[in-house]
């Protein structure tokens, strides 16, 4: 019995040291065991989940994709990175990174909030524990952007290659839910790679698509793009400033997702100094209305140059000077286009047309001037030559 007893004694001592020796041998790799909930430390916690990398704070192109990489494969669990104001897109999970995929873009000249939980975790992880708030701002495109996607809506007479417009290989979206070829899809991949031509535009020349256009400078603000973008805003009820800001793009790539282009022809008026002094209204391809017209005479010549309509009056008292220094006031002036400075368009009664016989106005037969005042907008160009 003893002899029992003492071999039962000896099987148990055994067995503690060999539990003890193996936990001693797990405690010296590395500082980790494994257990059916991962790697934890010597001291039985799992290790933070970090993150190692965020999007820029400052965002050039809105195309592109947001990645939030974690210090390992985001757990199932985990709550997903939230934009605010909230965009069109989704996100996806690749490797160790939470990526969000604007459907479009988001929007230019905008904020946006990137909110990470204080629960987003890692596999192995613990949860990150603090929550952090990441603040972007979406540069607005660039001025060749802005001629792209003005020309694309006809509100410039000028367009692109389309060989050199950007294009979105399949492998760049592959992550995207498929929906088929539907209308819906074809007016997001239009409105998408719109907004992809407008941050990252062509670096070659636009074309004319009609003769003796107004000349554009691709890439300036120049007078031409900027009438084009005052008729837009014109119509779009925005203040026509001729300047881009967030909700005129807005507004843009609005337009373009719904295929929304210029109701009328692209019009300009030509103004030609040579003997006899003409007038001409143009309509896309053709020379809509001619007429005689007055110009400035010496020591108040009317400029040369560009210059989009800015200011518009069925009738309006005109005041200045005249080249010999006396004053003039002239009431109710009639179909009034400004187009520099104290420069218009408009009608006027004199016993002829074609000569130099303004005070630097564009001066027509008055039943003329109401025909011209009824073709044109604001931003509408004048070219005087």
């Amino acid at each position: 019995m003893r002899i029992r007893i003492v071999l039962v004694r000896l099987t148990l001592v055994a067995a503690v040291a060999t539990v003890v020796l193996c936990s001693g041998v797990a405690a010296r790799i590395g500082g980790l065991r494994t257990t059916s909930n991962g790697a934890v430390d010597a001291g039985g916690a799992l290790p933070a989940t970090r993150l190692t990398a965020l999007p820029p704070r400052a965002i050039d192109d809105g195309t592109a994709s947001l990645r939030v990489r974690l210090s390992g494969h985001p757990a199932s669990f985990s709550p997903r990175p939230h934009l605010s104001p909230a965009v069109a897109g989704h996100w996806v999970t690749h490797g160790d990174s939470e990526i969000f995929r604007p459907t479009t873009t988001l929007e230019p000249c905008s904020n946006y909030r990137l909110g990470i939980s204080a629960a987003t975790s890692a596999v192995s992880h613990s949860p990150l524990g603090v929550h952090r708030d990441i603040y972007l701002h979406v540069a607005c495109p660039s001025v060749k952007g802005l001629q792209l996607a003005l020309a694309r809506l006809d509100y410039l007479p000028y367009r692109a290659s389309k060989a050199a417009l950007p294009h979105e290989p399949d492998a760049d979206r592959q992550s995207t839910p498929h929906s088929g070829h539907t209308a819906g899809s074809t007016i997001g991949q239009r409105a998408r790679l719109t907004a992809m031509a407008a941050f990252h535009p062509p670096s070659e020349h636009m074309h004319a698509r009609y003769s003796s256009v107004p000349t554009l400078s691709y890439g300036e603000l120049d007078e031409t793009t900027k009438g084009a973008l005052m008729v837009f805003q014109s119509e779009h009820e925005l203040e026509a400033t001729g300047e881009a800001d967030g909700a005129t793009w807005r507004a843009l790539f609005g337009a373009v997702e719904h295929d929304r282009r210029k109701r009328t022809p692209y019009t300009w008026v030509t103004v030609s100094e040579s003997i006899p002094e003409t007038l001409e209204v143009h309509r896309g391809s053709r020379v809509a209305l001619s007429t005689p017209a007055n110009t400035g005479v010496a020591g108040a010549e009317t400029a040369q140059g560009t210059f989009p309509i800015f200011s518009r009056f069925t009738s309006t008292t005109m005041t200045g000077t005249n080249p010999d220094g006396s004053k003039y006031s002239d009431p109710g002036v009639p179909w009034v286009n400004y187009f520099n400075g104290g420069d218009a368009v408009h009608g006027f009664p004199r016993g002829s047309y074609g000569t130099p016989q303004s005070n630097g106005c564009v001066e027509l037969p008055i039943e003329t001037a109401q025909r011209v005042y009824g073709m044109l907008a604001i931003g509408d160009i004048v070219v005087v030559s």
